[in-house]
């Protein structure tokens, strides 16, 4: 698994590198570059698995995701949308110790994701839409933690980002909307659960890609861009294979009263020896 971390992170300093060798190359030859170096590898299926919801009487230990370069603390709050429109979505999330199934009260859960134009809310909207700007941003204002770029927020947006804590029962719920796309990965949304200093984990939501072509084609703004041009094999996170580390969430929205979507998980963090 280090291997493969290494090679993630091997692949994007190699990008960084072409930066300074490529000034006046062309948009299409930057685009080829980046595709070559990110979009290829071995993508499991079988990593890619449905989350459980409270009428199923499973419990599944949650695999670790990348945290993503474009997190920061979010406002305790359960509404997220602020002035964001799209598909409206109530997110319900689960903490429970594995492998007993236990709810963990109090467990504090941060979420965050872009707009439906693709824009995370802290960040410049015109690195969306293009890999190798995104790239040239992260070089000029991240830095490298535990092997994982992090970028601080340049503006005082905040809109998609909420913490919430858990109830006796384990839960939190978040009303926002379904994310859009950006160049270079699939729809997703980014959870942290911190239980304690010791206990936190990173892990990521993902979508029926059907689901996501039908609203992307029909429902404002998303249209404006139309379906995300990417499929799980060909994501910048998935397409590095292992590097996925085993289980992801799949949320299958269903519909609810005045056209909300409601999705739920149950994410089961791992006993303490």
């Amino acid at each position: 698994m280090e291997k493969q971390k290494n090679k993630g992170r091997r692949n994007f300093l190699l990008v960084l590198g072409a930066l300074g060798l490529g000034g006046v190359t062309t948009w299409i030859m930057r685009r080829s570059i980046v595709k070559r170096l990110f979009f290829t590898g071995d993508f499991d299926p079988e990593l890619l698995t449905s989350s459980l919801t409270t009428e199923e009487n499973i419990c599944l230990m949650t695999s670790q995701q990348v945290e993503g370069p474009f997190y920061f603390p979010s406002p305790e709050r359960r509404e997220l949308t602020d002035d964001r429109i799209g598909q409206k979505l109530q997110l319900r999330l689960q903490v429970t110790r594995y492998p007993e199934c236990k709810p963990i009260e109090n467990a504090r859960v941060d979420i965050w994701h872009c707009d439906g134009d693709g824009v995370y809310s802290g960040y410049p909207k015109e690195i969306a839409r293009d890999v190798w700007e995104t790239m040239v941003f992260g070089l000029k204002n991240g830095t490298f933690k535990n092997d994982q770029l992090h970028v601080d927020p340049v503006n005082d947006t905040r809109f998609l980002r909420g913490m919430q804590r858990t109830d006796p029962t384990g839960w939190v719920t978040f009303d926002t909307i379904i994310p859009g796309w950006y160049e270079g990965r699939v729809p997703h949304i980014h959870a942290l659960v911190v239980i304690n200093k010791q206990e936190q984990f990173t892990t990521q939501f993902y979508f029926s890609q059907e689901l996501l072509d039908s609203i992307y084609t029909t429902v404002a703004p998303y249209k404006t861009h139309g379906k995300c041009p990417l499929r799980f094999e060909n994501d910048i996170v998935l397409s590095q294979g292992k590097n996925a580390q085993g289980l992801l969430l799949e949320i299958k929205p269903q519909p609810l009263i005045d056209g909300q979507y409601l999705a739920m998980g149950r994410m089961g963090i791992n006993s303490k020896a």
